[in-house]
């Protein structure tokens, strides 16, 4: 994907990174000493207290040309797994400057498509890959070989609605043209890419003129959304809850990310990208696109209050709806193990598995 003048460091930006980490030992250091004190930090071991002050101070401290510059490309993240995995690439391009990378070899008879989150602004992080590797391997064991395919698609401002629901499209059309079946078919994401999965289904619904159809001959089998991002921006701090200042994505960055996106586009795309501002009958037919649908959310996040409003939303529209809620979660938690690399997988990891199990049949 072309790397726009946009994107490049200024040398005033440069200086603002290293400005924000420099502090960044004392800022750990603060982390680790404060969190015995607090029922919140008991819950999490010391990496995690670690990593969720670092990264929340890190993000909150730049802009999105400085974040997405520190935080690497989706193709990085990609080659960065497949090394530490040992693996090797599997990458099908499939149209609109967009691409399929696959864990492992593809396969046709059940697929993960995975859209990754930050924001629609930044990349996939490798511990995400680590994530759904582990749903892969251990739906395997079950005797369910699945194959995950993740989209690599553009981000904003290189690329503007509905420039990725059209990527997105590329990519389910690309599936099924491979001989996959709609029904074997879960569309997996957190954040950003779980708000990507709500684009989709609401171009089904209400077709986007300008971007191709998507006419399935049966519902997908499932969704499952990670801490979607269903509410983008809160300029008077109405909406973001006061339980995100235990979170790593701070109210004002949410907002900050949120305008980036929805700066310049027409009112009639806002449906389409922010769900808890659309109409109260926008899903109404949902059950024909996809079969089940599972949510996930964290007790401790900044977007806790308008997740639920959300699934209490998609409720009215689909009799199959799942909530699990991690009490003590931040925002896409079930990844952060992997990122930590620890043995304890919390309390929605095992569920989601046994959730995304029962959406595949056995051959």
């Amino acid at each position: 994907m072309p790397n726009h003048d946009r994107n490049a460091l200024t040398i005033a930006d440069r200086l603002q990174i290293a400005w924000v980490l420099l502090p960044a030992p004392i800022v750990a250091i603060w982390a680790l000493v404060q969190a015995p004190f607090t029922t919140h930090g008991r819950t999490k071991s010391w990496k995690r207290n670690l990593f969720d002050r670092l990264v929340r101070w890190v993000i909150s401290g730049t802009n999105r040309r400085q974040a997405r510059a520190l935080l690497g490309t989706t193709r990085g993240a990609y080659n960065q797994f497949l090394k530490e995995n040992k693996m090797e690439p599997v990458v099908e391009e499939i149209g609109e400057d967009a691409r399929l990378l696959w864990i492992g070899p593809k396969q046709t008879e059940r697929v993960l498509l995975y859209l990754h989150g930050g924001a629609f602004l930044l990349g996939m992080s490798p511990f995400a890959a680590s994530f759904w590797k582990y749903i892969q391997d251990n739906l395997g064991k079950r005797g369910k070989p699945t194959g995950v395919a993740i989209l690599n698609y553009t981000l904003v401002p290189d690329l503007q609605f509905p420039g990725q629901l059209k990527q997105g499209v590329r990519a389910v059309r690309h599936l099924l043209d491979s001989g996959v079946k709609p029904e074997n078919i879960q569309l997996v994401g957190d954040s950003a890419g779980a708000a990507f999965i709500y684009q989709i289904w609401s171009h089904i619904l209400h077709p986007v003129e300008g971007a191709p159809k998507l006419e399935l001959s049966s519902p997908f089998g499932g969704t499952y959304m990670v801490s979607p991002w269903v509410r983008l921006t809160d300029d008077e701090g109405k909406f973001f809850s006061s339980k995100g200042n235990r979170d790593y994505l701070m109210p004002a960055t949410g907002n900050y990310w949120g305008h980036k996106v929805l700066d310049g586009l027409p009112a009639s795309a806002i449906p389409y990208i922010e769900a808890n501002t659309a109409p109260e009958d926008w899903l109404q037919g949902l059950e024909k696109c996809v079969k089940r649908v599972l949510i996930s959310a964290g007790g401790a996040e900044t977007l806790y209050g308008e997740i639920i409003k959300f699934q209490e939303v998609v409720k009215k529209h689909h009799k199959d709806v799942t909530l699990y809620l991690e009490e003590h979660g931040v925002h896409n938690e079930p990844y952060l193990s992997f990122m930590t690399k620890e043995k304890d997988l919390g309390e929605v990891t095992p569920l989601v598995l046994d959730w995304l199990d029962a959406g595949f049949e056995k051959s």
